[in-house]
């Protein structure tokens, strides 16, 4: 039976090693297999689980909840499921926000980015609170929105920090152009990181032009280009030269590539 190492597995399942070693030592969802030295190693079976782990973390349940779901394993089981499209801890995150409690929301933030999927984090922790912080009176807003993208883009940067040094598919550039050092700019490097890339990050590039003619671009397999706006022309115009010109893979933030059909 073949055996995967922790960074291969993450990097077909889409689960980062960090998360997959606490669900393995918080909630003992996944017992992996362990090699003379202690590393560890996973099956089919072991893919298969995760599998199963994701689909339910998908249909809005707390991590806390799917191992009485899956040790279940039955249909009578969904009457568990909370039917949430957010997560329990969305609540404790505004309740801390809204106190400026960096403290609290610190190691909320920490608990749900180590124990959950980028997919999930996302779609069912991000994107609820920035929902919810949008109807609040904007004075307050400004202050709780800023503290919480202070502290996710500090920890998603330390992820990629310490998620960026198994190299397997080669190096990639991830450049946020001006004005776009956002949460997404995270997530796209992140989701570069979980395919087993190396991340080099620049932020705030004004000037793309730069990338078809420094000589260094070429060391890269990959140039990933983050935008939530509209570009300019000028920028628009080094992205296709650069286009015509890079060897290896472009790739734009979904956003961008919408914008860039408009104009």
């Amino acid at each position: 039976m073949k055996k995967y190492a922790i960074r291969e597995i993450s990097e077909m399942t889409g689960v980062k090693p960090v998360t997959l070693r606490a669900w393995q030592r918080r909630y003992s969802l996944i017992e992996p297999e362990r090699t003379p030295k202690g590393h560890r190693l996973y099956t089919q079976k072991h893919i298969d689980l995760i599998d199963k782990i994701q689909g339910w973390l998908n249909k809005g349940v707390s991590i806390g909840k799917v191992k009485a779901l899956i040790e279940a394993g039955n249909s009578e089981s969904i009457n568990m499921i909370d039917n949430d499209t957010q997560l329990e801890d969305v609540e404790s995150v505004l309740d801390a926000l809204a106190n400026l409690n960096k403290g609290q929301a610190e190691t909320l933030i920490n608990a749900v980015v180590k124990e959950y999927p980028l997919k999930v984090v996302d779609s069912q922790f991000i994107q609820p609170i920035l929902k919810a912080l949008f109807p609040v009176r904007q004075c307050l807003r400004t202050l709780q929105s800023g503290l919480f993208h202070s502290l996710m883009l500090n920890k998603l940067n330390s992820v990629i920090e310490s998620e960026n040094k198994a190299t397997r598919s080669g190096k990639a550039l991830v450049i946020s152009i001006l004005g776009n050092t956002d949460i997404g700019s995270r997530l796209m490097a992140l989701s570069l990181v979980g395919k087993g890339y190396n991340i080099t990050m620049l932020d705030e590039v004004d000037d793309l032009s730069g990338l078809v003619i420094h000589p260094a671009v070429e060391e890269f397999s990959l140039i990933s280009i983050y935008s939530a706006r509209a570009i300019s022309e000028s920028q628009l115009a080094a992205l296709n030269q650069l286009e015509a010109t890079f060897s290896g893979q472009i790739m734009v933030s979904e956003l961008l590539q919408q914008l860039r059909c408009e104009q």
